[in-house]
């Protein structure tokens, strides 16, 4: 059982990194977890916004990890920003992240997050064969 990422032709292109549709094979075990915010495993909060999005997709790997998945079986990732983010920067965490087989994504900027100093919040879903 393999999770497919397609992107449609009948569609434009992706504008990024990710896959506009993912499908799930019958019979995984989905897993949704709670947005991840920027704060390290020693309770810090970094002050960049870059080094927040580092921390929060690391947090997701350490879950996805407790529960014997890797990033791999990640289907939707939503990503949410209080700042700008240089593209650069973004894109290389982003790619090292995913290792080139990018989710279907949303990515977005808000006014604010559930504390002022939090700048980033991920919200994954992933499935388990």
């Amino acid at each position: 059982m393999k999770i497919i990422r397609k992107n449609p032709e009948n569609v434009a292109p992706p504008v990024g990194s990710y896959s506009h549709l993912t499908i799930l094979p019958k019979d995984m075990d989905i897993l949704v977890l709670s947005g991840q915010v920027g704060i390290d495993c020693d309770g810090n909060i970094p002050v960049e916004v870059e080094e927040q999005l580092r921390n929060a997709l690391h947090n997701i790997s350490l879950i996805l990890s407790s529960e014997g998945i890797t990033t791999e079986e990640i289907v939707k990732i939503n990503i949410w920003l209080t700042e700008s983010i240089d593209r650069a920067q973004f894109t290389s965490i982003w790619n090292e992240f995913h290792k080139g087989n990018p989710p279907s994504t949303t990515f977005a900027y808000v006014s604010a997050l559930a504390q002022p100093a939090l700048k980033v919040e991920v919200e994954a879903w992933a499935a388990r064969p």
